[in-house]
């Protein structure tokens, strides 16, 4: 009896096993299954989320082996529920106080934050903060947060190329006495140079991050790449708003024997970061300086906002600049969303040669503070230029356009509208009043190619039947696990009798 006993609860524990092992490998297929479907779905930010919840929901397990939080617990070897809110509340607190800590370090210890801004006499200036001319919200009504969030959830291969970008690699070319040179190094940074003079724009170089630690989005991959060393020495800098993507804290300390002009207000970062000040003028709104007999420029309206914090937000003024070298007139947006101030910039200084016009990175949620492709051509129409260059795209991805759509749309608004419109490749010099490159070298880089988990008919066609097997196995296997702990109660009974 007692063998037959023991060789009973042997093939009971063997049994137990086996259950077990259906339903949890029911549960896995399962599982793999659902982030299947989703990463098809290009919903691959819910299985990352998925996966930071199992990691929380393991180390909660893990802390349930120790002695925290045992003192009223009955059942050591099965944590109450009480129990296991406690040691949840105790990580998302742990989670919380680094992330406070953090951030209080950043903010008061980091040079990337920058100086602070003072207060400032100017029409421009109130209630501790400049101000668009028109009252600007950063957000549009058109658009609810979670409606933008719930789509930056959904992955689209178009918004980076999966390729490296093809880039021309930058060549010194000698200049005649009066020509002006055109470079972009892509998003915001142009070098404009003559015989006598170089001027860079929102400079930003190197692989890194625009944003500070790794939070910001990496650039895209080019085939040749820039970095300050390879540009002749510069004497202007031009800087349009304090943003991370446009004022760049390494990039600028390597200028520091360049000569500075900033909106009011950046001067203070600039300063901390060891620019000597009187290599640093501000500008208000149409302030107006003549740098020498051939160049003049001026800082004018754009209509954005400013910050490199969660407290200094609007503290320093943003604009765009106008730039008559050569008695050749050009224009930089910086960042803008359309005002009907272009007419009046244009009218004070215009005709413009070209316009380098902000095109990239918007949306409907942020409508008011970046322009749409339709809107930089009618810029160009307002701005009485000849010919507009389209910036601030081919770099990275900051919002949810494909990377591709800046450069196509405005390049067939501008030819539906009879303006014309200048596409170099980044890293493609050419001379004002010399022939425009307009080819649409983009078209020539490859989109994204889906992986055969992505777009394989047969793997989509397995889905549900894996699925189905998953829950089977899992059903089953719990069935299985119940039937089993009834057979182990009553064989614990009969072993009392």
């Amino acid at each position: 009896m007692g063998l037959r006993r023991f060789v009973a609860s042997g093939d009971l524990t063997s049994t137990t096993e086996s259950s077990s092992i259906r339903n949890y490998g029911g549960i896995v297929l399962l599982i793999a299954t659902l982030m299947l479907f989703l990463y098809r779905r290009n919903l691959q930010s819910v299985n990352i989320l998925f996966v930071l919840l199992t990691a929380l929901w393991l180390s909660i397990r893990l802390l349930s082996k120790t002695t925290l939080f045992t003192k009223n617990e009955r059942d050591l070897t099965t944590p109450s529920r009480k129990r296991y809110a406690k040691l949840l509340s105790l990580l998302l607190l742990g989670f919380v106080v680094f992330i406070l800590i953090s951030a209080t370090l950043f903010l008061n210890l980091s040079q990337q934050v920058g100086g602070e801004a003072g207060e400032y006499e100017s029409s421009n200036y109130g209630d501790e903060a400049f101000k668009n001319l028109i009252p600007t919200s950063v957000s549009s009504e058109n658009s609810s947060f979670f409606a933008t969030l719930a789509n930056y959830m959904v992955g689209d291969s178009q918004r980076s190329p999966d390729t490296v970008l093809p880039t021309k690699e930058f060549v010194l070319e000698p200049l005649d006495l009066d020509e002006i040179s055109v470079t972009w190094f892509g998003h915001s940074t142009l070098l404009i140079r003559s015989n006598n003079v170089t001027i860079l724009t929102d400079p930003l170089f190197g692989e890194g991050n625009t944003d500070p630690l790794f939070f910001g989005p990496t650039p895209f991959p080019f085939k040749y790449n820039y970095a300050l060393e390879d540009l002749p020495p510069i004497d202007y800098v031009l800087i349009s708003h304090d943003h991370y993507d446009h004022l760049d804290m390494g990039t600028v300390k390597e200028l520091k024997d360049s000569k500075f002009y900033v909106p009011l207000g950046v001067k203070a970062h600039l300063l901390r970061w060891g620019i000597p000040g009187e290599n640093i003028q501000e500008f208000d709104w149409y302030d107006e300086m003549e740098i020498s007999t051939v160049l003049d420029i001026a800082l004018t309206p754009a209509q954005h906002f400013s910050g490199r914090s969660l407290f200094d937000s609007d503290a320093t003024l943003w604009g765009s600049w106008v730039i008559n070298l050569n008695n050749q007139s050009l224009f930089f947006s910086g960042d803008s969303g359309y005002t009907e101030e272009f007419v009046e910039i244009g009218e004070r200084y215009g005709p413009f040669d070209i316009a380098f016009l902000e095109s990239g990175q918007y949306n409907l949620a942020w409508q008011d503070i970046h322009m749409f492709p339709a809107e930089v051509v009618q810029a160009g129409i307002d701005l009485n230029a000849s010919t507009i260059l389209p910036i601030h795209n081919s770099k990275y991805e900051l919002s949810l356009h494909p990377w591709k759509e800046p450069l196509e749309e405005v390049s067939a608004e501008g030819k539906g509208r009879n303006l014309s419109v200048a596409t170099p490749m980044i890293g493609e010099t050419f001379i004002l009043g010399d022939s425009i490159p307009n080819d649409a070298w983009w078209a020539n880089v490859s989109d994204a190619t889906p992986s055969i988990l992505k777009e394989n008919f047969l793997v989509g066609m397995m889905i549900p039947p894996l699925a189905i097997v998953g829950i089977i196995w899992m059903f089953t296997g719990r069935l299985s696990q119940l039937n089993n702990e009834t057979k182990e109660s009553v064989s614990k009974l009969d072993g009392e009798e």
